[in-house]
């Protein structure tokens, strides 16, 4: 092979390799600017109080629904026989149940407790026994509802705080969450009580129009460890 020619095909692999190389490098750039386009997104993005204050209905941190003690799961399947009916009822009540209490950041259609009618409540177990705060109330928003409105949302809801299971529980407060609103909606106890409670109660006193059915996506509970 000619000197010339050997020339030439060195300099074609090295074209190639530099065609490799600022091919690498165009990649890498554009995928240092999507990672900065994230970041600059998350820093403009509002951080939601709630999700700077401690959870303690949180089942990951050892919050629990004590079934027995709350509403009745909708139940959409029945008389498919009574002993399958009870099992099944359960193990779909208490998953549903569960839902509200797994922290979830974003909400999904359908994915959550529904009670019948328009008044029910659930009671938990929290992780910790706390000086209760705020509360936190989650539901999907209008625009992500396939109908365009959530008349199944909570309205009006009260929320009790106990020491024991026993005992009918000191009430903190009735609140409102607004259907045209955020979908975490953050609460201020409008009557916080000095105690130490280890069980709460939300208590759901109507819905915004569904006559059938409630249905609640998150629920967050923030206060105080005691000193």
């Amino acid at each position: 092979m000619s000197s010339l020619s050997a020339k030439n095909v060195s300099y074609f692999f090295l074209s190639l390799l530099l065609a490799f190389e600022i091919t690498d490098m165009h990649v890498q750039l554009k995928t240092t600017l999507q990672e900065v386009q994230s970041l600059r997104q998350q820093i403009n993005m509002p951080v939601h109080l709630a999700d700077t204050i401690p959870n303690f209905a949180l089942e990951s941190q050892g919050a629990r629904v004590l079934h027995d003690l709350s509403t009745d799961t909708y139940w959409p399947l029945k008389h498919i026989g009574l002993m399958w009916d009870r099992i099944f009822h359960w193990d779909y009540s208490t998953k549903r149940q569960r839902q509200v209490i797994q922290g979830h950041t974003s909400l999904h259609p359908g994915q959550c407790w529904c009670f019948s009618g328009d008044k029910g409540h659930l009671f938990i177990s929290l992780s910790h026994p706390i000086s209760i705060t705020h509360v936190t109330l989650g539901h999907i928003t209008k625009s992500q509802s396939p109908y365009g409105y959530i008349a199944s949302a909570p309205r009006e809801f009260s929320i009790y705080g106990m020491r024991t299971v026993d005992e009918e529980g000191s009430y903190l407060g009735t609140l409102a969450y607004d259907q045209d609103g955020a979908a975490f909606q953050t609460f201020k106890l409008p009557n916080p009580d000095s105690g130490v409670f280890r069980y709460v109660k939300l208590q759901i006193e109507n819905n915004w129009g569904n006559m059938d059915n409630t249905c609640l996506y998150s629920f967050r509970v923030h206060g105080e460890l005691p000193a």
